[in-house]
């Protein structure tokens, strides 16, 4: 059996709008004529797409899975579509990045303004988020490229290691810890640690470095973003694992120290990340060829 990507697009419209008549309208067609190709289409497919309710339409169980591979496959059409309208050069089309916290926050706006002097016309997207976030929006084509920090799951991604950073437990100057010259590494358990929620890369590498020393901590608080843990160690909430990036005015200053424990400091890859084609959209090659000759300088 093969689906017909039209009967597929009044399937998305009609999820999108939650009912019949908005997505009729949407679509400037009848909604009879609507419900008619809907009808067929669950016929077809010997399933049932919609639940009807007081104010329009629900997915079933059916409809939420069928709107997952939907979803995607229209994304691939429109990156297709984006790609062919920039094959003829620079001069128009857009530019979708991802990038988890580190590299969003404390590289990626040098590289972003660099761009936009050379490719004023370029329209620019980015998104930040943690490792997890990053790597799905490249999987599923929101994304013409990633930059991550932790770990990459999803298969079939290309993966460019770009430069290394280190994390580093620090605390405030002000914290009793940062003058100690030894500190029992089973103490940690008990300590107050600030970590990274989970799906952050940073928080994956912290966890698994923790593991492997045998220290399950009891005392964590989590917070969302870089900046915010570092300010929360700033106010002497706890022991905080920034990475190096995030932090070099505090260290220089003398306002956060590192705890000296070599081994609860971890070196890490910061890496590019982009779909399986080798081939890229003018824009994002462009854009990765300033990045690698921002990195080499």
């Amino acid at each position: 059996m093969h689906m017909n990507l039209h009967h597929l697009s009044i399937f998305l419209a009609v999820a999108k709008a939650g009912s019949l008549s908005v997505a009729a309208k949407h679509l400037h067609i009848s909604q009879p004529a609507i419900s008619r190709q809907l009808k067929w289409f669950e016929a077809r497919l010997g399933l049932v797409l919609f639940e009807r309710v007081p104010r329009g339409t629900r997915l079933t169980q059916a409809g939420e899975i069928l709107h997952d591979y939907a979803s995607r496959l229209f994304e691939i059409e429109r990156a297709a579509t984006a790609a062919m309208r920039e094959i003829a050069g620079l001069d128009r089309g857009t530019l979708s990045i991802g990038a988890s916290n580190t590299i969003g926050t404390y590289l990626l706006p040098a590289w972003l303004a660099n761009f936009r002097q050379k490719y004023p016309v370029i329209a620019v997207s980015v998104f930040i988020g943690n490792t997890a976030q990053v790597s799905e929006g490249v999987a599923d084509l929101r994304f013409a490229c990633g930059f991550i920090e932790g770990p990459l799951h999803i298969a079939g991604l290309r993966v460019e290691r770009l430069l290394y950073d280190e994390i580093l437990p620090v605390v405030a100057a002000t914290h009793a810890l940062g003058t100690l010259k030894r500190i029992d590494l089973d103490s940690l358990a008990t300590l107050p640690l600030l970590m990274r929620e989970s799906g952050s890369g940073t928080r994956e590498v912290v966890s698994a470095m923790l593991e492997a020393l045998k220290i399950v901590p009891t005392n964590v608080m989590c917070l969302g973003n870089t900046e915010a843990l570092k300010q929360a160690a700033l106010e002497g909430g706890g022991i905080a694992w920034l990475p190096r990036l995030s932090m070099e005015r505090e260290l220089a200053a003398g306002e956060l120290v590192p705890l000296r424990i070599p081994k609860l400091k971890i070196r890490r890859a910061l890496n590019m990340v982009r779909g399986s084609s080798p081939h890229m959209a003018p824009a994002a090659e462009a854009f990765l060829g300033l990045v690698r000759a921002a990195i080499k300088h």
